[in-house]
C-alpha cells in the first residue's frame, strides 16, 4: 500500500485531496499546526493525523499543500527528511522558484514532481479536471501518477517550471487582474450588481456568475499569485495599456481604430467559433436545469450541494430563478440555492444514495413456473428494472421440482430492495410474477 503524507492537509485543497486518495486504497495522513482541525479532518475522513512534519519520512508520497508563502519554508523543512525512493510533490500554483528549492532541499535520492491541479477546492471530484506536472527528479513515480489520473479520467500536461509560470501570468493573472478590477470597479460606482441582474443579457449573468466566484475565493491566496509570480507584472500593465488605447479611441469616437481592434483581436483569437459554442453551452445549462427543476414539481430529485458536497432529496415544493425548496420524508421544507447544487441524474449514484440513507431489506418471491421458461431471465428482467423498483439485487435462493407440479417448477427469488415503500414495490412484483407463473 502507497502511504502518503499531506502536509497542510486539513486546508480545502487537502481535504479533497485526502477523500480520493483513501477511495483510491492509499493510506493517507494529514499534518498541520491545528491539532484541533486536524483531529477532526482526520475524524472526518477516517485517515490519521500527525502535528510533526518529521512523519514525512515514513512516506512514500509527500504533497506539501500549504499557503504559496510558506511552501518554499515547508520545502526547507521537509524535503530533506523525505526516504530514498520516495516521491516529494507540491500543489503550489506558482512554480519556478518552488522547483528551484526542491532541487536544491530535496533528499538527492528521493524523486520530485511538482504539480498544479488547476482547480479549485470547491469541485466534487477530479474528473475531467486539468493537472499541470513538473517533472524534476523521476524514474519510477511518474507513471505512478499518471496512472492515478488516468483511473479518475482527470486530464494533465506536462511543462518546465518556467513553462507553467509564463502560462499562469495570463490564464490566472490576467484573469483574476481583469475580473477582479472589474469588482472593484462595480464597489466605486456603488453599482446595484444584485438589481441589475433584473435587466441582464445571458452574457452578462454569467460574466457577474464569474466575477463573484473570484471574489468569493481567499484574497491572501490571490494576492499572492499576483505577486510570486514575477512574470504577472508585464502582463497586467500589457492589459491596461491596450484598455487605454481602447479608451482613447472611443472617447475620440475613432470608429475605424476601434473595428481594427476588435477585428485584429479576433484574427488573433482564431478560436471563435468553439468560444460562441461553450458559451452557448453554459448559458443553455443554466436554462436548462431551471426547466428541470420546474417541469419536475411535485417528484423526488437528488441533489449535491457543490460547496459541503452533502447530498440532499425530497420532492420538489417550490422553485423560483434563486431558491429551490425540497420536501423531505419528513415532511420539513429545505431551502437551497440553485447555484449551489448539482442535480444528480445517475441512476447508479441515486441508487447508492437510497441504499445508504435507507438500507436494504430482503424478501423472497416462490413462483411456478413452466418448465421451459428459463428461470434467469426473470432476474434479468427484474434487473433491467432496479432502478424504477430500487433493487439492489435479485438471486435465484432455490428451485424445486415435484411431481405435484405437474410439468411446472417452483423458484423461489430473492430481492434486496430499498428499505422504503416496501409494500408498494413488493406489490408491483407480485403482479409482474403472476402475468409469468403463478405465485406460491
Amino acid at each position: 500500500m502507497v502511504n502518503v503524507v499531506i502536509i497542510g492537509g486539513y486546508g480545502g485543497m487537502g481535504q479533497i485531496f485526502v477523500r480520493i486518495f483513501k477511495a483510491y486504497g492509499w493510506n493517507v495522513i494529514i499534518t498541520g499546526p491545528s491539532r484541533e482541525k486536524g483531529e477532526k479532518t482526520a475524524s472526518d475522513f477516517g485517515v490519521k493525523f500527525s502535528d510533526d512534519n518529521r512523519i514525512a519520512m515514513s512516506a512514500d508520497i509527500t504533497i506539501i499543500t500549504v499557503p504559496i508563502e510558506k511552501t518554499i519554508a515547508t520545502i526547507k523543512e521537509v524535503a530533506p527528511l523525505v526516504k530514498d525512493g520516495s516521491l516529494i510533490t507540491d500543489f503550489t500554483s506558482v512554480k519556478t522558484d518552488v522547483c528551484d528549492a526542491l532541487l536544491q532541499y530535496t533528499n538527492k535520492n528521493a524523486e520530485i514532481i511538482s504539480i498544479h491541479p488547476m482547480f479549485g477546492p470547491t469541485i466534487s471530484g477530479i474528473h475531467g479536471q486539468i493537472f499541470i506536472l513538473c517533472p524534476l527528479r523521476t524514474e519510477k513515480w511518474m507513471p505512478v501518477i499518471e496512472k492515478f489520473l488516468n483511473d479518475y479520467k482527470a486530464k494533465f500536461v506536462t511543462a518546465t517550471p518556467e513553462e507553467h509560470d509564463k502560462a499562469m501570468s495570463v490564464i490566472q493573472g490576467l484573469t483574476h487582474f481583469t475580473y477582479i478590477s472589474i469588482g472593484y470597479t462595480l464597489k466605486n460606482m456603488d453599482f446595484n450588481v444584485k438589481e441589475s441582474r433584473k435587466f441582464a443579457s445571458p452574457i452578462y449573468s454569467l460574466m457577474l456568475d464569474i466575477i463573484g466566484r473570484i471574489l468569493s475565493q481567499d484574497p491572501y491566496l490571490y494576492a499572492h499569485i499576483q505577486m510570486e509570480n514575477s512574470l504577472t507584472q508585464d502582463v497586467r500593465e500589457k492589459f491596461i495599456e491596450s484598455a487605454i488605447v481602447l479608451n482613447n479611441a472611443i472617447n475620440s469616437k475613432d470608429e475605424k481604430n476601434f473595428v481594427n481592434i476588435m477585428s485584429s483581436s479576433a484574427k488573433h483569437f482564431s478560436d471563435l467559433g468553439n468560444a460562441v459554442g461553450r458559451s452557448n453551452k453554459a448559458i443553455a445549462s443554466l436554462h436548462e436545469e431551471l426547466e428541470f427543476l420546474k417541469n419536475n414539481t411535485g417528484k423526488e430529485i437528488f441533489v449535491r450541494h457543490t460547496i459541503s458536497q452533502q447530498i440532499h432529496f425530497g420532492k420538489i415544493h417550490t422553485i423560483d430563478a434563486e431558491n429551490l425548496e425540497l420536501e423531505n420524508i419528513f415532511k420539513k421544507i429545505l431551502k437551497i440555492k440553485i447555484s449551489n447544487i448539482e442535480i444528480l441524474k445517475d441512476d447508479e449514484e441515486i441508487l447508492n444514495v437510497q441504499k445508504n440513507v435507507f438500507g436494504i431489506t430482503k424478501k423472497d418471491f416462490a413462483v411456478l413456473l413452466d418448465e421451459g421458461i428459463d428461470e434467469t431471465l426473470i432476474t434479468e428482467i427484474l434487473n433491467c428494472r432496479k432502478y424504477e423498483l430500487e433493487i439492489d439485487n435479485v438471486f435465484i435462493k432455490d428451485i424445486y421440482r415435484s411431481e405435484k407440479f405437474k410439468g411446472n417448477k417452483s423458484v423461489c427469488y430473492e430481492i434486496l430492495f430499498v428499505n422504503r415503500n416496501v409494500g408498494a414495490k413488493e406489490a408491483e412484483i407480485r403482479k409482474f410474477l403472476n402475468r409469468i407463473g403463478k405465485l406460491r
